[in-house]
């Protein structure tokens, strides 16, 4: 071993002494000082791991670090700030992730019933009786009034009304049967 390896080696090992010296000191009030603020002690143990982290990565310039203690301290500061932001961008993104589905799944729900409704009312106007079927496409389908349906037919329009007011009552018992919201 040469000289100068032999120097970088005690240096290495002068470093690792003091960030162990400053991680038996400093850990315990760090870890305090974080939980009360994020009050949350796996969050508060990870700040602190990820503040150690840091300054072991930065062991090269313990020297020039005038206040160790007010060093770690805004470190920890610091990192509280990132974790209590970070959280509450989760939280503003949970909410609008669940509420922008709950819009869709809503609004899928309510074209499934429309369309469940829209077959039904198909199926149940197909078994009205051919004259009275007619009397409700001219009047519901074309928006025929009950004189020009009555005109057209040749039939009275008290005809055309008791024929309408026959379908309707058919319509709303069968679409009562199949769709459960109307």
């Amino acid at each position: 071993m040469g000289k100068r390896e032999g120097i970088i080696r005690d240096s290495d090992q002068m470093l690792l002494e003091q960030f162990t010296a400053y991680f038996r000191l400093y850990e315990n009030p760090l870890y305090n000082f974080a939980l009360k603020t994020v009050q949350s002690e796996i969050l508060a143990r990870d700040i602190i791991q990820e503040v150690f982290i840091k300054l072991w990565s930065i062991r090269e310039r313990f020297s020039q670090i005038d206040n160790m203690e007010d060093y770690l301290y805004r470190m920890v500061r610091n990192k509280v700030m990132d974790v209590l932001r970070q959280l509450a961008n989760d939280r503003k993104l949970r909410t609008e992730y669940f509420n922008g589905h709950q819009w869709e799944d809503t609004n899928v729900y309510d074209t499934i019933v429309l369309k469940e409704y829209e077959v039904a009312l198909s199926e149940a106007v197909s078994q009205l009786p051919p004259q009275r079927r007619i009397i409700y496409q001219l009047s519901h389908v074309e928006g025929k009034s009950r004189k020009e349906i009555a005109s057209k037919l040749n039939i009275s329009p008290s005809t055309v009304k008791n024929q309408l007011t026959a379908a309707m009552a058919y319509l709303r018992s069968v679409i009562k049967d199949h769709v459960k919201l109307f």
